[in-house]
Formats: structure tokens, sequence, C-alpha cells
């Protein structure tokens, strides 16, 4: 049979989106399947689909596209916004074009089945499918969660359906409550989560992952008053949310304001990509019953993460067996306390930990799109039945039930991320545990003749091209090819190399696109005692901004890693670790260093123990004696007693290519001789720690210990 999906936009990363690629891909394993994106608004979907789905967009808003439509935005309904706004919820598509596309799309349509994922498209397709095809709902939004009038036209859309999906048991009986005499099918069929496309989570970091729409309703205020209290006792681990929404800049305000700029960072990314679960060592969820589905509940324990979430709406309590895969915890009184209570319990009892992570993977077979698949077959199966058991068949239903057929010809044109150019190679990396890089390509963009890697240094004066010979692999149907480059072997010059696929005779080279990025193996203790012994010497791969595949490379024998940098007593407080056997040899001092006039320099004491670890603290008094009266650096390094070596302070390490934007370092107003002066710790596009100082404006507050 065909099955067609209606998506919003199907290029913006979301969880209808996630759900339907993976369900696609399932059914197109024996069935033909389309996916309708009403909007088209980049060049790729965020997540994979086969390429026997196919994928087409009534309105393209591409400005560099030959289809552009973007002239149409004098044409939104009354009340609408913009496609771009991927939280749009409204009854109706939100421009003309576009509903005029969908509707003549759904009345030429030979598909036998029409799933409608979002709250408009099931309106829509209430009242412009055709009576000949199974028209199917679903739901990723707990209905009352909606306003009244959009429930009201729900509800009424609902019961021209052939059948409405929820994600959980209790949404559906909610349902059926509310529609008693609806002659629709009301069910329940969980998300799908696919089999990991990276290796899972090993349980080492000490990465806290929470995930989810960042709005005011999603509690996470308490998540971070609970994560202040889990630090004071274990210092050691950081928490990192992801997610997008209105509260992104308030909640890192907040985190400053806790004093949690060294432990929590707000990414600013949607939930978390595949790559990213493989990080954490525990996933905190939060249970708002705004989204029932669960997606990212089942995401995380499919990757290997017991999860923590709170006792709210219907998922968490039909997918979290407490003690089993995760813990829930109260959404009512004194959350901050019991959430905090929870995420100790697991990192004080690893063997608990790591129990309920097998557990919760078992937990996330059942969600496998295979699965969900059959259970989505046997709904139209059932449908199809009734209708003809009803009388009410059509010419494609006759005979007593659903004529399964198979058509001779598949549709070609795709947009989908899978048609790929055959001069842009996707190419996959993977970070290993000795933090050497293992790149995968397939066979098919190798032409005659030998083949190669290359790296290619972005400063052509700091090192040569390196070449990494391509290997054919004489397996028949081999996927993929493997090329290694070797941590014991191989040395790069600090800097960003662009990855290209060149013939080892020079007459072609050509960037590749990025892949699968996995960096976990870079947060994990292993890794850093490598870094303890040898110093920096890490490789991160990570897309640039144009999708194609970079290393960012950083080499330092010796080394010295700032942990903390804090502000009190009008003191900048630094701790830190020495990294590399030769930064340990030596015994050091403090120097604080103006950009510019190397001859103004302030020099403290700096208190080092045996395993490296450092503590500076640096009173703005001399630093403000120094201040040449304009906006000025001062550039922070260790400088070894007896003409030892200089070592700039940075923070380097761990799996992230530029953070610059997500650290939030306290700023400090002082009063000196000429005036109030603030001052900024910031990291430099090298990630050196600098202190930046400055005149206060005459209208600022004075206390400003902790505003970003």
């Amino acid at each position: 049979m065909k099955i067609t999906f209606l998506l919003h936009d199907a290029y913006t990363a979301g969880v209808a989106v996630r759900n339907t690629t993976s369900l696609a891909t399932a059914l197109a394993a024996r069935h033909e399947v389309e996916i309708v994106s009403l909007y088209r608004t980049a060049d790729r979907m965020p997540f994979a689909v086969a390429e026997e789905v196919t994928v087409r967009a009534m309105v393209d808003l591409r400005p560099a596209s030959p289809h552009y439509a973007g002239t149409i935005v004098d044409q939104w309904l009354p009340g609408a916004v913009c496609p771009y706004d991927t939280a749009y919820t409204g009854p109706t598509p939100p421009s003309r074009l576009g509903e005029d596309r969908l509707a003549a799309h759904l009345r030429d349509t030979d598909a036998d089945v029409v799933v409608a994922t979002q709250p408009h498209a099931v309106c829509f397709l209430a009242e412009h499918g055709r009576a000949d095809h199974l028209r199917i709902g679903q739901e990723y939004r707990a209905h009352a969660s909606h306003r009244a009038p959009l429930r009201r036209e729900l509800e009424a859309a609902i019961a021209r359906l052939d059948a409405y999906v929820s994600f959980s048991r209790a949404a559906a009986r909610a349902h059926r409550a509310a529609l008693p005499h609806a002659p629709v099918r009301l069910t329940s069929i969980p998300v799908c989560s696919p089999v990991p496309g990276a290796e899972p989570s090993t349980g080492n970091s000490k990465v806290v992952l929470a995930a989810g729409r960042l709005l005011p309703a999603e509690g996470y205020d308490r998540f971070l008053e609970a994560f202040a209290k889990v630090v004071k006792v274990h210092p050691d681990w950081s928490l990192r949310i992801h997610g997008r929404g209105g509260e992104q800049q308030r909640l890192r305000r907040r985190v400053a304001e806790l004093g949690l700029h060294d432990h929590v960072l707000v990414m600013g990314t949607p939930a978390p990509t595949d790559a990213e679960w493989a990080k954490g060592a525990i996933a905190v969820v939060s249970g708002s019953g705004a989204e029932p589905s669960g997606t990212t509940l089942v995401e995380a324990m499919s990757w290997g993460l017991p999860v923590v979430s709170t006792d709210s709406g219907h998922a968490p309590r039909e997918l979290i067996t407490p003690g089993q895969n995760g813990l829930l915890v109260p959404d009512h009184g004194p959350l901050q306390d019991t959430l905090a209570d929870a995420l100790r319990h697991l990192i004080e009892n690893e063997a608990a930990r790591r129990r309920m992570a097998g557990t919760a993977r078992r937990t996330a077979e059942r969600f496998r799109p295979e699965l969900i698949a059959a259970q989505y077959e046997a709904l139209f199966t059932n449908r199809a039945c009734a209708r003809a058991a009803a009388g009410n068949r059509s010419s494609r239903n006759a005979g007593g039930g659903a004529r399964w057929r198979r058509r001779v010809r598949l549709l070609v044109r795709r947009l989908g991320p899978a048609q790929l150019a055959p001069s842009s190679p996707t190419v996959a990396c993977r970070v290993t545990t000795d933090g050497s890089l293992v790149f995968a390509l397939p066979p098919r963009h190798l032409g005659p003749g030998a083949w190669s890697l290359t790296l290619r240094p972005r400063d052509p004066e700091r090192a040569e091209p390196t070449q990494l010979p391509v290997e054919r692999d004489t397996a028949e149907g081999a996927r993929f090819l493997h090329v290694t480059l070797d941590k014991r072997v191989c040395e790069l010059a600090e800097g960003d190399w662009d990855v290209l696929l060149a013939r080892c005779d020079g007459r072609a080279s050509r960037p590749v696109r990025a892949g699968l990025i996995e960096t976990a193996h870079l947060l994990e203790p292993a890794h850093r005692l490598s870094s303890w012994r040898e110093g920096i010497k890490t490789w991160i791969p990570y897309p640039t901004p144009n999708g194609t595949l970079a290393l960012r490379a950083w080499h330092r024998p010796a080394h010295a890693e700032v942990v903390t940098c804090d502000v009190e007593n009008e003191t900048l407080r630094l701790t830190g670790q020495l990294l590399g056997w030769r930064a340990r040899a030596h015994h050091y001092r403090f120097q604080a260093r103006l950009r510019g006039a190397p001859e103004r320099v302030f020099e403290t004491s700096c208190q080092v123990d045996q395993s490296g670890r450092f503590g500076v603290d640096v009173p703005f008094s001399p630093v403000a004696g120094h201040h040449p009266g304009r906006e000025a650096v001062w550039e922070l390094l260790l400088r070894a007693y007896g003409g030892g070596p200089e070592i700039r302070l940075g923070m380097v390490t761990g799996d992230l290519v530029d953070h610059r934007h997500l650290r939030q370092f306290p700023v400090a107003g002082y009063a000196g001789p000429d005036g109030e002066l603030l001052f900024r710790p910031r990291l430099t596009r090298e990630h050196d720690l600098v202190l930046a100082a400055e005149t206060a404006a005459a209208d600022r507050p004075h206390d400003l210990r902790l505003r970003p």
C-alpha cells in the first residue's frame, strides 16, 4: 500500500519529524511511503530517512532556491505565524498558498493511508481528505495543553477520522472519555526509537544531560537549584541542558546567579542528537504533560542512560519503573531536594546506576521502528476491514477489506538528505578510546584509482597537509571504508583542519560532508589520564556552518587547564590542573601581563600540589593600579622559576570545539583610584583565559559579581 505522512516542516528538528522519519523508514521496507512537508526551510532534513521514502514540499522557503516562494509572506492567514516558528499549532496551515497546494495534493493523491502529525494538519485532513483513503491523526502534545478553541476544533476533526493515535495508554483513555460516541478508533502506539547509530554511553563520564523545550512550564529553574545542591557534594560532575525556547538566556543568567558557571552549560541546541546522548551518564527529563510522547525518555534509555524524571504527565509513569530503569520524583513539594537526592543516589551508587542503564536499554527495545511499524500496519488493516464490514467501501477497498497492492515503480524525485551529489561524499567520524579518529565513507563515491582522505590546515604556514590512504575493502557489499588517524603515530599542528577526499595523483580533491560525529570518549577518565601524562593532544571533529567536515587540533605538551573561575572579596580565584609531565616538572609563579604593553606585569604566588593541581588568587587592586585608562586585556600565565617554561592558562579539554559563547564567567566591579572598573574573564579564540578590564559606565549597577 501507499502511505503518506503530513508534516508542517520536515526540515526542522523536532519530535514529530524524528518519529515520522523513523516510522517511514521502517514502513518503506514493505510499502510505498512518502513524506509531504507543507514547508521546506533547509537543504537537508535533520534526521536520516530511507532512500525509498519520497519527500516532497508544498512551499519552498529557501531564499537561494529557484522554487523560492517567500514572496507569499503577505498572504499569511489572519492570526497565523510564520512557518519558521516550529511551535506553531494553529488549526490550519498558515499561508493561503500552502493551504491551496496541500488541498490539491489531498484531492489528487493515490495514497491508501494519510497520516497527519500536527493539530493543524489533523484538522486539514479531516476537512480535505478523501473518503477513499484511510485518514489517521497523531497526537504529539497533550490534548489538555491546547487552548479551548483549538481543543474544540480538534475534537470535531478527530471524530471525522478513521483513527487517532496517542502515544500513551492514559492519553488514549482520556480521548475516549472526551469522545465517547465518536465513530473513530482512539488508540495508543508508542514512539519509535531506532537502534543507536553510534556507540552507546559507557557510563564513564561525569555528565548529566537534561533535555526538553526551554519554556517556563518545564521548570528548569528547579533543575538548576537541585544541581546546585549536587555539586556541593560532587564538584567534579557537570550538567548540560539541551533545548531551545524563550527561556534560554534567562536560564544562562540563572546559572550565573547560582554560581554554577563552572558546572552547567546551556547548550542552545535541540534535544540531544545521537552522538550527544552517548556523552551522558545520567539523563534528567522534564515530565511536563505538554509532550506526551515520551520521545526524550525513550531516546535516553536507548543510549543506555538511567533517567530521572518528574512524575507528571502520562509518559514517565508508563516508561519508568522506579529503581529498575530510572527514578521518578514527585512533581510537587520540595522538588529541588528530591531531585538532588535522586541524582546523588545515582552518582554515589555506580553499581545501581550501571544496572539501571542496562535495564533502560532493554526497555528501549520495545520501541524499535520495525515493531512500531507492525502496530501501525495492524491498525491500518483493522480500520480498512472495519470500513468494508460497515459497507462503506470504495473502489480501492472493494471485495471485503483492504486490497494491499504493490506499485510497479517508485517516485524518483526526492528532496531529502540522502540525495547527495557525487561531488559531496558524506563521511562519519568517531573518536576512539585512545583519542584516535576513525573515518567511515561509502565506497560508491570512489572512482577508479587510488584515493586518500586529505587533512588540510586552514593556516598553511603552520603545517603541511596530511594524507591518509583509503584502502578498498575486498569484501563484497562493504557499506563503508574505514580510515584511521592514529594518535600514536600522527601529529597535527594546533589549529583547524579541513577534511577532503582526494585522488592520490593530485588531479582532484573535494570537501566532504559531515556525517555522524562521535566524540563521547573525550569526556571519559581514560582520556583525562592520557592528558595528565602527555599534555594536550586532542583532535575534535566537527561540522562547519556549511556542513563540511573539519577537525580542531589542540597540541600543547605543557598546559595549565583552568577548572574553576570565581570572584570573592575583590579577588579573581582560579583553580586548575597542570597537564603533561613537562608542566609538572617545575614550580611556578602567576603573572598577569598587559597585552600590547608587556612591561606592565603583575605577579603573585601560585600554589601547586604534587598531582599538579594549582590555585591562584588574583587581587584586583594591583591590576587596577596598572590599568592604562582604556579597555585593556590582561594575559594570564604561569611562569616557571629558574628559566623554565611559560604556560598560558586556558580551557581546551573536553569535546567542545568552541565553547566561548557557552561559558558564564562572573563579572566583577572594583572601585579603583580613577573610578569603577569592570573585570571580565573571557576566552580568546585560542581558548586562552584572559582578564578584560574597562571603565564602568556611570549608570551601571555596582553589584556585578555574577552579572553575565
